[in-house]
């Protein structure tokens, strides 16, 4: 590296002197360098010199000239020359200890400048030789490089319990007032069941076999939560029209098939209806994307170009048995990436995802038909990655002609990190596309004249 070059490069050698100085002078000192470490330095001598003094303060014992000295001379190597006298020199050069905080924040700094650097000569090199890769994964590339040098500025020292207790309190109490509250699913019965609604960070898995509802439900969950927050639909299944036609006969309460359909000019009940759907959807923030058998990578990008745009609070993907490009050659695999890359997601934006799962047949097998938490389809990750996991389950699906079961849903918590599992029973209104509480008990079933191995007590 020419001069010219590296009075280019960021650094300070003056900063990393007087903190070397500083810490052999007053040991004491490193508690106050914050999240200095070897690393950071520019000089590799400085960086032996800060490693072995950290090395033997940790130890409990005195570093000093004449302690780091013949510690890094029993070592060898080109910066033993003249080791001694620069040694003696740093120390001396320092009056005191008391500024070494600002010198180490110096030092770190131009660390991160250097970071920033080689971030974008990696960009450039990727641009010019992208070796096969998208502008996507190009673009996915930068910003995981930008984000590991954002992490490196991240010191988590942990706290004392009774510190984070003030805080928890704190919060406790704007609950209990009405000033912070989890985002409310529309749902009363499910929102006490998860202390008040969903929440930033989580992973909430809606799991059903097939026509159970499962679209529906977390579809009107999401418009419900729009009225408020801004939320944003991943349909791989339906296409944005059937979409649109689904959230106009749920907010508008007008039949599905009539919007879907044709609707009399002299309905005139139907057209209100649909006036009054469209004028609530005006006001709500619900996004749309029918990209079929999207990747993680594109989903992901999708997500915070539409937090830049519209903010983003919380993402459906609907379901996560049809994306693409996932590790590994085992469908297995490749789910429990989907998973941990959704969860990650969730942290990452700091919103909450519901992804929608299949069920595997085995609950076909059982009298009840009442599927169970092992009955996640393809991968058990699911489940471990989940903070919480919602069953959906009709039992009228399995006897059609049971007239006490029609709308009988039953939404069974499974699993869930901060709060108590139990069946939600739900009523499905069908044509609305719309759940709401089940008035009055639960319906017994049993097997119905004609009916099909119903034969439970629910």
């Amino acid at each position: 590296m020419t001069d010219q070059q590296q009075l280019a490069v960021p650094h300070s050698i003056e900063a990393e002197q007087a903190v070397l100085g500083a810490l052999m002078r007053d040991n004491d000192a490193a508690d106050r360098i914050g999240e200095l470490e070897a690393k950071h330095f520019f000089r590799e001598d400085h960086r032996a010199i800060f490693a072995e003094i950290m090395l033997l303060i940790s130890r409990g014992q005195p570093a000093d000239v004449m302690t780091v000295w013949p510690a890094l001379e029993a070592r060898g190597g080109a910066i033993t020359d003249g080791l001694a006298a620069y040694l003696n020199q740093l120390q001396q050069s320092v009056p005191s200890a008391a500024n070494i905080g600002q010198y180490a924040k110096t030092v770190v700094e131009r660390s991160t400048m250097r970071g920033m650097l080689w971030v974008a000569d990696q960009v450039s090199a990727l641009v010019h030789q992208p070796k096969g890769q998208s502008v996507d994964q190009m673009l996915d590339t930068m910003q995981t490089l930008m984000m590991k040098l954002a992490e490196r500025r991240v010191r988590n020292e942990g706290r004392m319990i009774n510190t984070i207790l003030l805080e928890f309190l704190d919060g406790v109490g704007k609950r209990a007032e009405g000033l912070e509250s989890a985002m409310s699913t529309g749902i009363e019965q499910l929102d006490r069941m998860m202390n008040g609604g969903l929440r930033a960070g989580q992973l909430i898995i809606v799991a059903g076999r097939p026509s159970m509802g499962k679209t529906a439900l977390s579809t009107d969950i999401g418009l419900a939560l729009a009225e408020k927050y801004s939320v944003k639909l991943f349909s791989m299944e339906m296409g944005s029209q059937e979409i649109a036609g689904r959230a106009l006969a749920n907010r508008g309460g007008v039949a599905l098939s009539k919007v879907m359909g044709q609707i009399d000019d002299r309905d005139t009940d139907s057209w209100n209806r649909v006036s009054a759907g469209t004028a609530r959807l005006a006001d709500i923030r619900f996004g749309v994307d029918d990209t079929a058998a999207i990747s993680l990578l594109q989903l992901r990008l999708k997500c915070m170009a539409w937090k830049r745009k519209h903010g983003l609070h919380v993402v459906i993907v609907d379901y996560i048995g049809l994306m693409s490009g996932g590790d590994g050659d085992k469908k297995s695999d490749q789910i429990g990436s989907y998973s941990r890359g959704l969860k990650q997601l969730a942290k990452e934006l700091g919103v909450a995802v519901i992804a929608l799962a299949q069920l595997n047949r085995k609950s076909e097998e059982r009298v009840d038909r009442r599927p169970m938490l092992s009955d996640l389809r393809d991968s058990g990750e699911i489940e471990q990655d989940a903070d919480v996991v919602m069953l959906v389950h009709r039992p009228e699906m399995h006897d059609p002609s049971n007239e006490s079961l029609k709308g009988y849903t039953e939404l069974m918590i499974r699993k869930q990190r901060s709060g108590t599992l139990g069946d939600i029973p739900l009523k499905f209104d069908g044509p609305t596309c719309r759940f709401t509480s089940w008035s009055g008990a639960p319906p017994s079933t049993h097997e119905s004249k004609g009916g099909r191995r119903a034969q439970w007590d629910g």
